[in-house]
């Protein structure tokens, strides 16, 4: 119950009081960002689920304003980004959302990394909506290039994501929902949902942070 309430404190109460995006000493709003930036943000309209999803949730447009923000959240040990980025997270109560998988890194990756930035989104999203975290449920068994250098062209035709990711059979006749920060041509998540379904999960959604249309 601790750790919950910590969560929401630091969800509602940015450190500084400092916006999120330019780090300006401003008087932020419990978003965490100044009215400039706020203003600077566009809600996204979720593209159509890639093939395999029954439904996705995005957020906000990525921008150039938030390329920094990714970029420290994942490469610079920026946790304190996650409440941040989790506001944008939405999940549509008729998806009857029954766990919530943070899409898998690879363990070497995640090693270097020292954390799965997915899910640290998770556990925010899972305190707001009730939604259990179920991480060991879906696994990255293959050690695949980062999909951020590639073109839009070949993300849809990576072919070594193929295969790439096992889900446990205790998925069967679940309903599940996918946690990623961006989502860009959507490959990863189709091949999260492959593994899920061939698992025998009933449905599978994705919610993320923001979507790029690289």
């Amino acid at each position: 119950m601790e750790r919950v309430e910590e969560l929401l404190v630091s969800l509602i109460a940015p450190p500084n009081h400092q916006c999120y995006l330019c780090d300006r000493e401003w008087p932020t709003a419990e978003d965490g960002l100044c009215d400039d930036c706020r203003r600077a943000l566009k809600l996204a309209i979720s593209p159509a689920p890639p093939v395999g999803l029954d439904g996705l949730s995005v957020g906000i447009q990525y921008c150039d304003a938030l390329s920094s923000v990714f970029y420290r959240f994942k490469n610079m040990e920026r946790r304190d980004y996650a409440p941040f980025l989790a506001q944008f997270i939405s999940i549509p109560e008729e998806w009857n959302a029954e766990l919530l998988l943070p899409v898998p890194l690879h363990w070497w990756r995640e090693y270097r990394r020292t954390y799965n930035q997915s899910y640290l989104l998770s556990e925010y999203v899972s305190s707001r909506f009730g939604i259990p975290i179920c991480p060991d449920l879906l696994v990255r068994i293959r050690h695949t290039p980062q999909q951020k250098m590639r073109s839009g062209k070949q993300r849809r035709n990576n072919r070594r994501l193929k295969g790439a990711f096992r889900a446990a059979p205790e998925c069967a006749g679940r309903s599940i929902v996918l946690i990623d920060d961006v989502i860009t041509s959507g490959t990863t998540l189709s091949e999260c949902a492959r593994a899920l379904k061939k698992a025998g999960a009933l449905h599978v959604y994705a919610a993320c942070v923001a979507c790029s249309t690289r």
